[in-house]
């Protein structure tokens, strides 16, 4: 065994002292790690929760009478809405059977305050648009006679085509003598009165017409929805006569289709007789496929 010899002591480098002397504080924080807390929660818990469910079961068996007199009052007003609601359909169904007859009594008493009429007109048609407006009306209107006499200008050759019924004795109420005279016009001109100012358009004379007599005039209906779509109808028919492009000639005829609502229930009017008109004038292969069946219980009922 070697034995160990050192060369001498180190000093230290930081010599501290035999005891430590405590500051005084002014207090001292408690151990958190040696104390524990003593506090039971778990017994109020469970002391809380039964008291609670004491409370709802007590309150469901015997709820306070502010709540019966509430349930009470509900149950009145709930009766009470029951029987206005009973009455306001009473009236509203008194009210729409009124109207219903005040409609009646408004078209009854148009029809008979009607005043026959007998009317000379002169108009100028181009025999290239013929006018088949006219035979509609002769078929549509039953009581009134369209008589028909056609003439030629000098700034044609011939006249058109077309024929119409003649009538020479009439024992109907309205009376309308045509005088037709075939002649090199843009559109249809209707003379009216001593200075010679025209009325323009089949669709502004067919709304001429209608005017004339109170049991055809469109504008008389009451429902204003139905005046409005024919008056739309007519201004798209005469729109036409203007529109240059192809797709938007039948973009315009597809709106037509779709406000005839056609069916095959419905009664032919005006406005179907305009657009049947300018149709067979123009489009009579090119019109869209959804108006066929209009079409052709159009020509069933005015050719």
């Amino acid at each position: 065994m070697r034995n160990e010899m050192t060369m001498y002591t180190l000093k230290p480098i930081v010599s501290l002292p035999r005891t430590f002397h405590h500051r005084k504080t002014m207090y001292e924080m408690r151990n958190i790690y040696e104390e524990r807390s003593t506090d039971d929660h778990t017994a109020a818990e469970n002391k809380i929760v039964p008291d609670i469910t004491d409370q709802v079961i007590s309150f469901l068996k015997s709820p306070l009478p502010e709540y019966n007199v509430l349930e009470a009052r509900q149950e009145k007003i709930l009766a009470q809405l029951a029987e206005l609601k009973k009455q306001v359909a009473t009236l509203s169904g008194f009210l729409r059977q009124t109207n219903q007859a005040a409609v009646v009594d408004k078209n009854s008493t148009i029809n008979k305050s009607q005043v026959p009429i007998n009317v000379n007109l002169i108009v100028n048609v181009n025999p290239k648009r013929p006018p088949y407006f006219i035979s509609a009306l002769q078929k549509l209107w039953k009581d009134t006679d369209i008589k028909v006499k056609t003439y030629v200008h000098s700034s044609v050759n011939e006249g058109g085509s077309i024929s119409y019924e003649s009538v020479t004795s009439s024992s109907k109420n309205n009376v309308i003598n045509l005088s037709l005279i075939w002649k090199d016009v843009e559109d249809l001109e209707l003379i009216s009165g001593l200075h010679s100012y025209y009325i323009i358009g089949e669709t502004n004379f067919l709304r001429y017409l209608s005017r004339l007599i109170n049991s055809h005039n469109y504008e008389s209906f009451a429902c204003t929805e139905k005046v409005n779509t024919t008056d739309l109808i007519l201004d798209l028919c005469y729109s036409l006569y203007f529109e240059e492009s192809a797709n938007k000639k039948q973009e315009i005829l597809s709106l037509i289709a779709d406000k005839l609502n056609w069916s095959a229930e419905k009664i032919l009017d005006i406005a179907d007789v305009a657009a049947w008109c300018i149709i067979k004038q123009f489009f009579s292969n090119k019109y869209p496929p959804k108006l066929k069946k209009w079409y052709k219980a159009c020509e069933k009922h005015f050719v």
